[in-house]
């Protein structure tokens, strides 16, 4: 009897496991449903072998997470990595955990296969925009109706706050510039 607990205590750890993996499965589906609950989203699509995407999630994105109003804006970050522990470890490292995706792509974990995919997920989700340049990491914001607000977001914190500054109304430029003090 003992053994069939096990078994199924197992069986249920695995299961659960897996689907919080596949909650993790980012595709142009959940990307928009995602994007459309926040009134500002920043994309940040990068990978582990990268190495100003590493600096980019140590440096700018925390500052950003915590000085951006997020009631309004949300950060969703996309890993084009199938190396699922090293983005866990730098993402927790840097209190990026919450909206973590991964990309599903075909193939290795290499550079084509990686572009591949970005540009499959970005095709679909943005299909009259001219996201992706072949470049990794890609960093971006969009409204919550899916219409792309800057192409290309700066990876400094500095460029980055100023950026959002000029997109937000005159009424919040105030409180976020004493948030980013």
């Amino acid at each position: 009897m003992r053994f069939l607990l096990v078994i199924g205590l197992l069986l249920a750890t695995f299961s659960c496991s897996n689907n919080t993996e596949k909650g993790r499965i980012i595709d142009s589906k959940k990307l928009n449903y995602l994007i459309s609950q926040k009134d500002k989203t920043l994309v940040y699509v990068w990978t582990t072998w990268c190495s100003g995407c590493r600096e980019t999630l140590a440096e700018t994105l925390p500052k950003l997470q915590e000085d951006i109003d997020t009631s309004e804006y949300q950060i969703i970050l996309i890993a084009a990595s199938k190396n699922k522990a090293e983005v866990d470890s730098l993402v927790s490292t840097n209190t990026l955990k919450e909206n973590s995706y991964f990309l599903d792509f075909t193939g290795p974990d290499k550079g084509v296969f990686q572009n591949l995919g970005i540009q499959l997920l970005l095709d679909a989700s943005f299909p009259d925009e001219d996201i992706f340049t072949r470049a990794i990491p890609v960093f971006f914001l969009v409204d919550k109706k899916g219409k792309v607000l800057n192409k290309k977001l700066p990876h400094s914190y500095d460029e980055a706050i100023r950026l959002l500054i000029k997109q937000l109304c005159p009424s919040h430029n105030i409180l976020l510039l004493l948030n980013s003090f």
